[in-house]
């Protein structure tokens, strides 16, 4: 009995769930990487990251180590493909770090730092390289159309007047800024933990952030 109920329910698994081949669906719905992330988008240049925060001996080339966790955690939870050409990437993902802080959060008897915080801010940009779109911005509304009475198929088409003004200049596109991104790391030397390895929980939970910045909108 056990058995065929076992086979009943992975017939019935198997309905509910797409096994046409590709990512699999629940009722109609994707699951995995295929659901979060564009599909249209294949590959990523991710450049070497800048650093223009002020650098102490424990944080010293902290813009390697994101960039690696940046590499580590898109090869784990997405379908995008780092590249080192960006002639063949679609997208492009530059990031810069202008903070690095430690907040002490609390101190014992001695004045040692008890419990404190390394605090890492980073500028994103993602762009798309095929159109120019900057992928990290927020969405903006749709452009107003023109103001006024629209002119009909039948009036007269006006006569040019040099008195006229002349027409306004266009106005410049301004390009996207990046995005700011906070991330912290925990420091508690009671339990052996230091400067060092708060930074390395700030550098991935930042790696985190970045990647998940990248899910496609809702």
């Amino acid at each position: 009995m056990t058995r065929r109920y076992t086979a009943v329910a992975v017939v019935a698994l198997a309905v509910v769930v797409g096994c046409q081949g590709g990512a699999p669906t629940v009722f109609g719905y994707k699951l995995g990487a295929d659901a979060l992330y564009d599909t249209n988008i294949g590959t990523v240049y991710v450049p070497t990251f800048t650093n223009r925060a002020f650098q102490t001996t424990p944080f010293r080339a902290i813009e390697v180590d994101l960039q690696r966790a940046v590499v580590r955690e898109i090869g784990k939870r997405t379908r995008f493909k780092v590249v080192s050409d960006p002639e063949r990437a679609d997208t492009e993902l530059q990031a810069n770090v202008v903070g690095i802080d430690k907040t002490v959060l609390n101190r014992n008897l001695q004045n040692l730092i008890r419990e404190a915080d390394v605090v890492l801010s980073v500028d994103v940009l993602w762009r798309d390289l095929r159109s120019g779109e900057v992928l990290s911005a927020p969405k903006r509304g749709q452009q107003p159309g023109r103001t006024g009475v629209p002119e009909l198929p039948g009036d007269p088409v006006p006569l040019f007047d040099p008195t006229d003004p002349a027409p306004p200049p266009p106005a410049v596109v301004q390009a996207a800024p990046p995005t700011r991104l906070v991330a912290t790391g925990r420091e508690l030397p009671e339990l052996g933990e230091s400067t060092t390895t708060a930074s390395q929980r700030a550098v991935n939970a930042m790696a985190i952030q970045i990647v998940s910045m990248m899910e496609k909108p809702w």
